[in-house]
């Protein structure tokens, strides 16, 4: 279980990103009133905030209680970026539902693919009386798992080379429906001149080997290859996938010659692309360690200083340690009955040690045998009311620290 953790700064940027920021309060549907970045408990009617007030606010009251609710549910170890994305899916999904999510329950596990892949789990919502997958938490719930995959130290290998990516159809929410594709012709359109084969007819092929053959044979027209086709029957039963790759390339190439750029890092043009191994140099030593493949991932400091005024930490201080007094004052309240009745244990538990030694003689020397056991039963009834009440007495005031 981890201890005293706090959110970073790259934490803080994914919830800020996602909860918006809101200068003036709004109402909400149900009545109640949000401004800054998601604040809900102390907002009302005619607040106006900065931005710097909004993550003061958010960071010194806000936060808080959600990371030390996420530390006492997680038992495992936490790195710096899975704590700060546990504590952004707390933030929206709220405590009770954090704490019996697969996420909490993946990590205390051990499986930390497994409460990963959980992260998904959470992208509904209700929206005009209907539960439906939202745009905005499904790119929430990528952004959080991609910062709890995050792990400290060199980025693992996953090259093509090792691992050859299979469709995974059991993570589909939804298995498609098979469509028929209709061709029509139109008598208007022109026609080719039918040409006479005198070359076997083949066998129906499927749809994935029309592609491969045509990507092929666009291979023969850039390329200028002169393979005989009767051997290449032989050889395959269609291109490889491989082939395609290399046939995709080259025409990837033909339109950059003609000026058109594509990029496949989309909406980050200035990210460098991954170094990739020379083939030559990899069938040459097949068995080599690929020290000089390796992935060097960019050393981000998320530990930035952020520029917030005096003023604005003693207001957020100052709030916060009233609902401390509030919670504790109520924590008292709670635990006082508790107390009580574990007195009155004390007392007649004291009671019955008093007349079972002879410290309380009774004037009438009892007659009666029930006199003789009443000592034992008061001391019975005294420890069994001080041990559980003083239990429950200490767990509730305990319960919120």
């Amino acid at each position: 279980m981890a201890l005293n953790m706090r959110t970073s700064q790259a934490g803080l940027d994914v919830i800020k990103a996602f909860e918006g920021f809101r200068a003036r309060s709004e109402a909400l549907p149900n009545g109640r009133w949000i401004i800054g970045y998601g604040h809900m408990r102390r907002a009302r009617q005619g607040i106006r905030v900065s931005e710097t007030e909004a993550e003061a606010i958010l960071r010194e009251y806000d936060l808080p209680p959600v990371e030390r609710y996420v530390m006492r549910c997680v038992l495992a170890p936490m790195s710096q970026n899975e704590f700060d994305a546990l504590v952004s899916l707390a933030f929206n999904i709220g405590p009770k539902a954090f704490a019996s999510s697969d996420v909490v329950a993946g990590i205390n596990g051990g499986n930390r693919l497994d409460a990963a892949e959980s992260f998904d789990l959470w992208r509904r919502a209700k929206i005009g009386g209907r539960i439906q997958i939202v745009d905005a938490l499904v790119r929430r719930r990528a952004a959080e798992k991609a910062l709890f995959l995050n792990a400290p130290g060199r980025m693992p290998v996953a090259s093509s080379r090792l691992y050859r990516a299979l469709h995974d159809s059991d993570a589909l929410s939804y298995t498609p429906e098979p469509r028929e594709i209709l061709v029509e012709h139109h008598p208007g359109t022109p026609q080719k001149p039918m040409q006479i084969d005198d070359t076997p007819e083949q066998p129906n092929r499927t749809a994935t080997e029309e592609a491969a053959e045509s990507v092929r044979q666009q291979m023969v027209r850039i390329l200028g290859e002169t393979q005989d086709q009767s051997e290449r029957d032989d050889s395959t039963d269609g291109a490889t996938p491989e082939e395609i790759t290399a046939a995709i390339s080259e025409l990837a190439g033909e339109d950059q010659a003609r000026g058109v750029q594509k990029s496949v890092w989309p909406q980050r043009e200035d990210l460098p692309p991954p170094p990739f191994m020379d083939e030559d140099a990899f069938d040459a030593a097949p068995d080599a360690n690929f020290a000089a493949a390796e992935l060097t991932p960019e050393v981000i400091d998320d530990l930035e200083e952020v520029e917030v005024s005096q003023d604005s930490i003693n207001r957020a201080i100052e709030v916060n340690e009233a609902i401390e007094a509030e919670e504790r004052t109520g924590s008292i309240l709670a635990a006082l009955p508790f107390g009580v009745l574990a007195l009155i244990g004390a007392v007649l538990g004291g009671y019955g040690v008093a007349g079972q030694f002879g410290l309380i003689n009774s004037r009438e020397s009892g007659n009666s045998g029930l006199e003789n056991f009443l000592p034992i039963f008061l001391i019975l009834i005294g420890l069994i009311l001080l041990g559980v009440m003083g239990y429950y007495f200490i767990r509730t005031l305990m319960s919120d620290d």
